[in-house]
């Protein structure tokens, strides 16, 4: 069983009179993914940051398995893995070059290197070894750093962003491997991507203007709220401005994608729903009638616009 620990206490990073990060606290224990968002110039980076010892607090503490990481520094980092702000190998080393250095400097045998990278590597699809990193793709280079931010099996390992810049297909590839470390790992991660966050975290601590607003279990923040937009698709065309003009009393705006589709919104109501439902029967065969969005999508945008701090616990 997996009794990793980390825990942030009154965490803050100044420059000059600007709070980066004010007065963050939180722990988290055992496996699972926990989320951490925010929008950009939110404080995440910096938080990761001196979570993972890259940059020194103003004031604070991080403990990595009870250890201080501003104390006991390299004994904390061989403890995690981490991915921060994406993160450049060297354009002129190869892919297996690059992942051996990482490997280097955490004082891995060479075989454990090359059998990581061998098991990993496969599962994530990495690049040809001897291919030099700066003829990669952004994608391609992404999964390389990926791989070396698992090196060594690390029980915890922060993520920031770690599918940008890749296709469907690879964040695809990123998720499962996400989905299937959590098991047995912990994983703080941020995204931009709130799907991303819905399919793979079991929690979410948001973080607004460097100030942490919330804490919740993600399944519970999105059954607070009901979708708010909808999508719907006809068999044939139909006219977008008469749909437009039937919906005006349910809807806040109609916005036409094609001469069959358009995306709907709404307050959110399920009775409101049920007559945009009828509304649009009215004009034509509908084939699709669906949600458009998350509803995480939906809390992220109400609970930053709110600006309020509240108990993270």
């Amino acid at each position: 069983m997996n009794n990793s620990s980390v825990t942030v206490t009154n965490l803050t990073k100044k420059y000059g009179n600007f709070k980066a990060v004010d007065n963050v606290s939180f722990d988290l224990e055992g496996t699972g993914a926990f989320a951490y968002l925010g929008q950009n110039g939110a404080g995440k980076t910096t938080t990761f940051k001196m979570m993972t010892g890259l940059i020194t607090q103003t004031a604070g503490k991080v403990l990595i398995d009870g250890i201080d990481i501003a104390r006991e520094r390299t004994k904390a980092l061989n403890r995690i893995g981490a991915l921060i702000e994406t993160p450049e190998p060297y354009s002129s080393l190869s892919v297996k070059e690059a992942i051996q250095l990482v490997g280097a400097l955490k004082n891995m045998k060479r075989s454990d290197i090359l059998d990581h990278m061998e098991n990993f590597g496969k599962r994530v699809q990495m690049p040809d070894q001897n291919r030099k990193v700066g003829t990669l793709s952004r994608g391609q280079r992404a999964r390389v750093v990926f791989v070396a931010a698992f090196l060594g099996n690390p029980e915890i390992i922060f993520l920031d962003e770690p599918t940008n810049g890749m296709d469907p297909a690879e964040r695809k590839i990123i998720r499962d491997v996400i989905l299937d470390w959590k098991k047995d790992h912990m994983i703080l991660m941020s995204s931009h991507l709130l799907q991303e966050v819905s399919d793979t975290c079991e929690e979410v601590l948001l973080i607004n203007k460097g100030k942490l607003v919330l804490r919740e279990k993600t399944r519970e923040l999105e059954s607070r709220y009901n979708s708010k937009s909808l999508k719907v698709e006809y068999m044939a065309p139909v006219d977008m401005i008469k749909l437009s003009d039937i919906l005006s009393s349910e809807t806040n705006s109609v916005e036409p994608q094609t001469n069959k589709s358009a995306i709907i919104y709404f307050d959110g109501v399920l009775q409101t729903r049920a007559r945009i439902l009828r509304d649009l029967q009215a004009l034509g065969d509908v084939i699709t009638f669906s949600e458009y969005g998350s509803s995480l999508e939906e809390a992220f945008v109400d609970l930053i616009g709110d600006k309020q701090t509240v108990d993270p616990n």
